[in-house]
């Protein structure tokens, strides 16, 4: 008995009562809450993909965000009000490839705002229109 005495006064002081301690509840989240978080993050209107740089941990490509954190959160919470909660979705952010507005440099930041497609229409249009050979070496 003297013992439970002595480490409650060195835990709570003399005479104090004992504090009560935050009981905290976790949930496992559902397949379906985790799928609309993949489904609303991997779309392009929210991300671009890196072409050239891959995260260390995972060594897949890094994804840039359009808006903040915030904005993203808002636009979720608006398209998903059932979903995940927002520490949750800031969480799921942080842990993951995601990138807010880091320089993209060179041939990226032009990918990024026109999109990988153009060059391709690019190519198959110097394919079909262009018939000098060497021309076409050239460009392509």
């Amino acid at each position: 008995m003297t013992s439970k005495a002595r480490k409650h006064y060195h835990l709570y002081g003399p005479g104090n009562s004992s504090m009560k301690k935050p009981s905290f509840t976790r949930e496992r989240l559902s397949i379906e809450k985790i799928q609309e978080f993949e489904n609303f993050i991997s779309d392009k209107a929210h991300v671009i993909m890196s072409s050239y740089k891959i995260d260390s941990k995972t060594g897949a490509p890094v994804k840039y965000l359009h808006d903040t954190k915030q904005t993203l959160w808002e636009k979720f919470h608006a398209e998903f009000p059932d979903g995940i909660c927002q520490t949750t979705f800031m969480t799921k952010l942080q842990e993951n490839e995601y990138v807010y507005r880091e320089d993209l440099g060179g041939l990226c930041s032009t990918c990024s705002r026109y999109g990988y497609e153009i060059f391709d229409d690019i190519r198959k249009l110097i394919k079909s229109k262009i018939t000098d050979t060497l021309i076409k070496v050239r460009l392509t």
